[in-house]
């Protein structure tokens, strides 16, 4: 005798395949999402200093080690080096020049186009400065 599936049993199978497509669409969305919102690679950076004294450019490179951000800054005949933590699309960086241990403090907002668009502030400093984070191709 041939197996006969009732109309209850078709619309549990068909109610079962529905779900395991919706769930393999919404990992497959949310690890698309994720690696979006990777912020490791390498930036091109355009900025203006507090007190709209000048600008400058450069290149920032973001790795992440754990849970932290290692970033290394590139530009205008100096370079610094960054510690970040990400809370959802903020980016709080704490900068340091070794040579003559300039120490600045951060904020960034992560765009939807990948880029990042921030202020920051020397440590004990009354004015903040404006940066622009471009995202290189890889």
């Amino acid at each position: 005798m041939a197996n006969v599936l009732t109309r209850p049993a078709l619309v549990r199978y068909a109610l079962a395949g529905a779900f395991a497509l919706s769930l393999s669409l919404s990992l497959s969305v949310a690890a698309h999402a994720q690696v979006m919102d990777d912020l490791t690679g390498t930036y091109v950076v355009r900025g203006t200093n507090p007190g709209d004294d000048g600008s400058y450019g450069g290149t920032i490179t973001v790795k992440l080690v754990g849970e932290v951000y290692q970033i290394q800054w590139t530009g205008s005949g100096q370079n610094a080096v960054g510690t970040g933590l990400r809370l959802g699309d903020t980016l709080a960086v704490t900068w340091q020049d070794p040579a003559n241990k300039d120490t600045a403090v951060a904020v960034y907002i992560v765009m939807p186009d990948g880029g990042l668009k921030g202020r920051w502030a020397p440590l004990g400093g009354a004015k903040a400065g404006s940066e622009d984070w471009t995202r290189k191709a890889q």
